[in-house]
């Protein structure tokens, strides 16, 4: 017993040494936080930050000291981090009404309005009379689209306190956010109040310039500055607004103040170099920015375009396969390196792998899908571009670029309808964009509505007259119309301006044509050619001349010249393939056919073309195989869909015919023929109804077309008979 006693003694002995040994180690916390407070005071906020998180070891539940920490992590930009604090600091102490209002106002931004209306109600529940609780809930009802009820807490806000500068210029931004009238003197009001102050300066700028004020808005921003020459928030309001006045030259001394206080505005600086085309002074910039330890990354993405316009190709490869390799699932680093491989020289397989790798690390990344959708464009692969653009626009329904090659592509495949809808998007959202009008012209026209076309393109010519893409469509709108002589007025001012432009030359001798003035065109012609007997464009227009006057001899010797000299001319091949058949050369038509489709495998134009050619040679099983062979790589080929579906009926595979069928109705869908193939083989099944149906869309797109007419009679006999 007496020996069992002793070691019970010894081992109690042992254990208290230890736990005065460990409490002896442990680090008191407030000299952390003591030592935390002085690296705050000098601007030490990294260091500031380690200490303060070893507060936090060792006393996990110091609100206070999870606050100081929030407000460290925001001067080092950490917003993420400093949300989690301030919302810790809350937490542990809701009476910190600071701490609530930060984390509400986070939350404010990541758009997490539900989160921050909780925030909200929780400052509330302290205290009734908060105005700025009332403002964040104002703010968070606003992001839910509950406007009545945040110009509500808004009105409240400045009832409990009318001399608040904050609550007149939130409630500015609501009644701004309701089309109120009243917006305007809410955002002065937040200005006498605090005329010291940038907020309501900064809100009233934003206000005039939504309105359109540009002038006023210049003002509210000067003014601002007088107050804080080093303001950020001014300096880069100032010098967005210059560019979007395009008064470039203005903005300059803004964005070298901003690059002379961070990082972030020296790559501001370099952006705005770059978007003006002076490339050297961006990489100036951009160079000693790149071996920061922070915004070096930026900075060497930043110069993998700035290089490659500078005709490094090579640099800014070695540098993009760099940042790949030091970040394999960076989706940004991915598509970079895609978009490099999509300029000349074009690799647009490497492309394709690249943006591939791209959507793989990041399938929520609407750029890595855009880009996705560039290299499938690059590969003419239709069926992929358009399904990368349609997932680009649903990860970011704003994405106007995706939605105009959308409707590109729409209008492409003769989906007329589709493609006005997306044009007219892409318009309504880029009003001053001149690709945009371009593409909104051209749908219009698909649809006969020439009157339209032309209105939007006058409306736009006049304030960019020079615009020669716009001119060069609106020559087609006049063509379409059928008013030659106004159209070739159009194709000879943009020609003014761009002398080489092939589609305004091709316009300009289309028209000449129309007007039936073929000596005329043969004169362009013949100049374009003593100026440069090699000029493949020229020698195309001439064949076409050629063929007008029926000289298809030499027509033949042109385009057979170009294609020997020029293999990638897909249009002398078509060209030459047509007319081999209009004189019934099917043969000869099938073989320069092919040819385009060795030099274009992904188009689905040429290879349906080769079916068609093969169908109406008598070769039906070739023809089907063909067809398989479009619709296996572009599944969406509407002409293909179409004509392997009539095939299919004519084998009696109804279920086959019919859901290609579908396919070429929802791709071809202002066309007749679907419907009719439809028809056609509803009635072959013995479902007269369902074919009487199809033959009468058929018939409500094409009313004048006989053959519609007798297979919808035929149907409806059918039908009355039973």
């Amino acid at each position: 017993m007496t020996i069992f006693r002793c070691r019970i003694a010894h081992l109690t002995c042992a254990l208290l040494v230890l736990t005065f040994a460990a409490a002896g180690c442990r680090r008191d916390p407030n000299r952390s936080v003591a030592r935390a407070d002085k690296y705050a005071g000098s601007g030490q906020y990294k260091e500031a930050i380690i200490e303060y998180r070893r507060a936090l070891q060792v006393d996990p539940r110091r609100a206070d000291v999870h606050y100081k920490l929030a407000k460290a992590y925001i001067e080092n930009r950490d917003v993420a981090n400093a949300y989690a604090e301030y919302s810790s600091a809350a937490d542990l102490d809701p009476s910190n009404v600071d701490a609530q209002m930060q984390a509400g106002q986070i939350l404010l931004l990541a758009g997490e309005f539900e989160r921050a209306k909780a925030r909200a109600n929780a400052m509330l529940a302290l205290d009734k009379k908060s105005v700025p609780g009332r403002i964040l809930l104002g703010n968070a009802l606003a992001g839910l689209n509950d406007t009545a009820q945040a110009l509500k807490q808004m009105e409240e806000a400045v009832a409990l306190d009318p001399t608040s500068a904050p609550a007149y210029a939130a409630l500015g931004a609501v009644q701004f956010a309701a089309q109120s009238p009243a917006a305007r003197k809410s955002f002065e009001q937040a200005v006498t109040l605090d005329p010291k102050s940038i907020e309501p300066r900064l809100a009233l700028a934003n206000y005039d310039w939504s309105v359109g004020d540009r002038a006023a808005a210049e003002q509210d921003l000067k003014t601002a500055l007088q107050l804080d020459r080093n303001n950020s928030a001014v300096l880069r309001a100032l010098a967005l607004l210059y560019l979007t006045e395009k008064r470039a030259e203005e903005a300059e001394p803004y964005f070298q103040m901003l690059a002379s206080q961070s990082a972030d505005g020296a790559v501001a600086l370099a952006d705005y170099y770059s978007g003006l085309g002076r490339n050297e002074e961006a990489l100036r910039v951009l160079e000693p920015l790149s071996h920061d330890a922070k915004a070096g990354r930026l900075a060497r993405m930043r110069m993998v375009p700035t290089l490659r316009q500078l005709g490094r190709r090579d640099e800014a490869l070695s540098m993009a396969n760099a940042l790949v390799k030091d970040r394999p699932q960076d989706a940004d680093a991915h598509s970079l390196k895609a978009r490099l491989l999509l300029a000349p020289p074009v690799d647009a397989q490497g492309a394709w792998a690249e943006a591939q790798q791209a959507v793989k690390a990041d399938a929520e990344s609407a750029p890595a899908y855009y880009t996705l959708g560039l290299a499938a464009l690059a590969r003419r692969d239709t069926s992929a571009a358009e399904s990368a653009f349609t997932q680009t626009l649903k990860l970011n329904p704003r994405a106007a670029a995706a939605q105009l090659q959308l409707a590109k592509l729409q209008l492409a495949r003769g989906d007329t309808s589709d493609a006005l809808n997306s044009a007219e998007a892409v318009a309504l959202a880029r009003p001053n964009d001149a690709e945009a009008t371009v593409v909104l012209a051209r749908s219009l026209r698909a649809r006969g509505d020439t009157d339209r076309a032309r209105r939007e393109l006058s409306a736009r010519l006049e304030d960019a007259f020079e615009n020669v893409p716009m001119t060069v469509e609106l020559g087609w709108v006049e063509l379409t119309a059928n008013h030659p002589a106004d159209a070739r007025a159009a194709f000879e001012r943009a020609l003014a301006r761009d002398p080489k432009n092939e589609e305004a030359r091709s316009g300009v001798i289309a028209a000449d044509l129309a007007s039936r003035d073929v000596a005329r065109a043969r004169r362009r012609v013949t100049e374009w050619l003593t100026a440069n007997p090699d000029d493949a464009s020229a020698q195309v227009l001439a064949a076409r001349i050629d063929l007008a006057q029926g000289a298809d001899a030499s027509a033949e010797q042109r385009l057979l010249g170009v294609i020997r000299s020029h293999p990638d001319r897909l249009d002398a091949y078509e060209m030459l393939a047509a007319n081999y058949m209009k004189e019934g050369k099917m043969a000869a038509a099938l073989e320069k056919y092919r040819a385009i489709v060795s030099r274009a495998p992904e188009s689905a134009g040429p290879a349906t073309m080769v079916g068609i050619l093969l169908e109406s040679s008598g070769d039906v099983a070739g023809a089907r195989a063909q067809y398989e062979s479009v619709l296996a790589k572009s599944p969406r080929a509407g002409v293909a869909a179409n004509n392997l579906a009539w095939i299919l009926g004519q084998d009696g595979q109804y279920d086959d015919a019919l859901r290609w069928a579908r396919v070429a109705v929802e791709t071809l869908r202002m066309r007749p023929e679907p419907q009719d193939t439809i028809g056609w083989i509803e009635l072959k099944s013995n479902r007269p109804v369902e074919a009487l149906a199809a033959f009468e869309r058929a018939l409500s797109l094409a009313p004048q077309n006989s053959v519609y007419k007798d297979h919808a009679a035929a149907a409806r006999k059918i039908v009355n008979g039973k």
